[in-house]
């Protein structure tokens, strides 16, 4: 199981939250695509140590080597612009999707089963090919997150 979000902005009362419910649905990974909005996520993102936390950089993260540099040092997986991952024997990519030049070469490409995007502000739910793109919507305002089941494809989608 992979708890999935995005676009927190700053608020790590939501990341906190969020891995809550990732905890107590036995996530195995937290994904963030994006828009992280400060060291302090990344403190509620490091701070489970049952659900290990990856993220990729959004275009609101401006200071990218300084979150890098210090998710390393508390433990949280920099994946940069764009993760690649393989969960339940399912490729999965993972990137913020602002660069739609990168978004449609994901696409494209046909590389990978699942597709984990954030910037948009609802959730998404499609294919395109054999690939299925997911975004949680954002943890912001009426604020959202996501379990998948990458194995068998189910999500459910979690208020917060």
């Amino acid at each position: 199981m992979l708890g999935v979000i995005s676009n927190s902005d700053g608020r790590a009362d939501a990341v906190s939250a969020a891995l809550n419910i990732f905890r107590a649905a036995e996530a195995t990974l937290a994904v963030h695509c994006g828009d992280v909005g400060g060291r302090h996520v990344l403190d509620a993102l490091a701070s489970s140590t049952s659900v290990p936390g990856a993220f990729v950089w959004g275009d609101r993260d401006s200071d990218r080597m300084g979150l890098m540099r210090y998710a390393h040092s508390v433990g949280v997986d920099c994946l940069g612009l764009i993760g690649d991952l393989e969960f339940d024997q399912k490729r999965i990519a993972v990137l913020h999707g602002d660069d739609r030049k990168l978004l449609r070469r994901i696409l494209d490409e046909q590389q990978h089963d699942i597709l984990l995007i954030g910037h948009e502000m609802n959730l998404e739910d499609y294919t395109v090919g054999r690939t299925r793109v997911l975004n949680p919507g954002p943890l912001r305002g009426p604020g959202s997150a996501m379990l998948l089941d990458p194995a068998s494809g189910k999500i459910k989608l979690v208020p917060l």
